[in-house]
């Protein structure tokens, strides 16, 4: 794998290096916001929120199911950066852990606000209410993604590393409730 990461270097340097370039103080101020809340605190309490809204929607099935997929997930993500313990760009200050590979924050907000959209497009009919969910969903990813870009905590390959697995976790966690429910 370090083989990997170091074919992978050039890109994530040049990313990397655009990214801080192009983006205004603004941006850098945001970045640090949507960091913190989305480290194991803030999203905690996102997931406790929608936990709640899924008991008070008598939705006990979502509730266990977005607890599950969220955390088991989450705990899949520290798993492999221990695995492959790559290290993180210069700047630690916005890390919340020792390694770099595959981002969290990234992995989390896909698995979060994907397993969100799931369980939105089972209690919204409407289709102008999922394809707003939908926008919020991938924007949502899209700004975490780029907060750790900003505040240089990840190397781009990493935060797509986040998403794919992510994605994937999401996926499996989808299939099995189907097979579940069936």
């Amino acid at each position: 794998m370090t083989e990997l990461f170091a074919s992978l270097a050039p890109l994530d340097e040049a990313v990397g290096r655009a990214v801080v370039q192009a983006a205004p103080a603004a941006w850098i101020d945001a970045a640090r916001v949507l960091s913190v809340a989305h480290t194991a605190r803030g999203v905690a309490v996102i997931v406790a929120g929608a936990v709640a809204l899924l008991l008070a929607l008598r939705d006990r099935a979502g509730a266990l199911w977005l607890l599950m997929a969220f955390y088991s997930g989450a705990a899949l993500n520290h798993a492999l950066k221990h695995l492959f313990q790559r290290p993180r760009p210069q700047q630690l200050e916005y890390a919340v852990t020792d390694f770099a590979f595959p981002s969290g924050h990234a992995a989390q907000a896909t698995l979060l606000y994907g397993a969100l959209l799931v369980l939105l497009w089972r209690h919204t009919p409407s289709r102008a209410w999922r394809a707003a969910a939908a926008a919020a969903a991938v924007l949502l990813v899209m700004a975490v993604c780029a907060s750790r870009l900003l505040l240089q905590a990840h190397w781009f390959s990493d935060v797509v590393g986040g998403v794919l697995v992510g994605a994937a976790w999401l996926a499996l966690a989808v299939a099995l409730r189907r097979a579940a429910r069936r």
